[in-house]
């Protein structure tokens, strides 16, 4: 079959026993890089949301990829993330890479770019095990991990998790310089996760942007807070949105 790197290009379906079974034939296939984006398989496997079947092979037949930057320094652990890849998956790339936990993309940790692409609470939890202080990590525009999960829709698991593990992160302002209650009431957030903001800040109710967030919700993406990407499958999402599939 040839090239790993190329069969992902040619859009060959990555459930495929045939990766598995060339890769066990030829374990240096793992270690080739894509030209054009200096990604290795494991990173083109990651981003297109391959089987957790696949990653493992890839891993097995070379670890040390899981701790490989690609030319525009994302790792393996950011693109799964960003394509919401099986829980299994993010583990086997943390047990390779534990440092990847404290990796950021850019001005993101990986437990951003968890919150902002609707990873699960198992997910989060595993980042959270790995660097605990990643809740409290706040970027340009002064958000956490939290104001991303309550701009996303997080599920209230996932928005537990982080108020567990940074409290203080509810009274914090990032994007359009809200509150993340605020953000939850722009941004269509379940119903249960905003109970537990307001919870967890009692006091955000007095803010000026409260009431006119939540006459406004859900247009998050387009009247209010003009210029915020769009995320996977129309989501309103912002600033973590990471993005690099392979086009076959």
């Amino acid at each position: 079959m040839g090239s790993l790197v190329a069969q992902f290009h040619r859009g060959v379906p990555l459930s495929s026993s045939a990766f598995i079974r060339q890769l066990r034939e030829q374990p240096d296939l793992a270690r080739e890089v894509d030209p054009s984006t200096g990604a290795l398989p494991l990173h083109l496997a990651c981003l297109n949301a391959a089987p957790h079947a696949l990653i493992a092979s890839l891993l097995s037949a070379f670890a040390s990829a899981a701790a490989t930057p690609a030319a525009d320094g994302h790792l393996p652990l950011h693109g799964a993330l960003s394509a919401r890849c099986e829980d299994d998956t993010v583990d086997a790339l943390l047990r390779a890479h534990p440092d990847a936990a404290r990796a950021p993309l850019g001005q993101h940790t990986p437990l951003h770019l968890a919150a902002a692409h609707g990873a699960s609470v198992s997910t989060v939890r595993r980042l959270l095990a790995a660097w605990p202080a990643a809740a409290a990590a706040r970027d340009a525009e002064g958000n956490t991990p939290l104001h991303f999960a309550a701009a996303s829709q997080a599920d209230a698991d996932v928005v537990r998790a982080l108020l567990e593990a940074c409290p203080a992160a509810a009274r914090l302002r990032g994007h359009m310089k809200r509150l993340p209650l605020s953000l939850a009431f722009l941004f269509e957030a379940p119903p249960e996760a905003v109970k537990l903001l307001l919870e967890a800040n009692p006091d955000a109710l007095r803010d000026g942007c409260i009431t006119a967030d939540h006459q406004n919700h859900g247009k998050g993406g387009s009247e209010v807070g003009a210029g915020t990407p769009t995320g996977v499958g129309g989501r309103p999402q912002f600033n973590g949105h990471f993005s690099m599939k392979v086009e076959p």
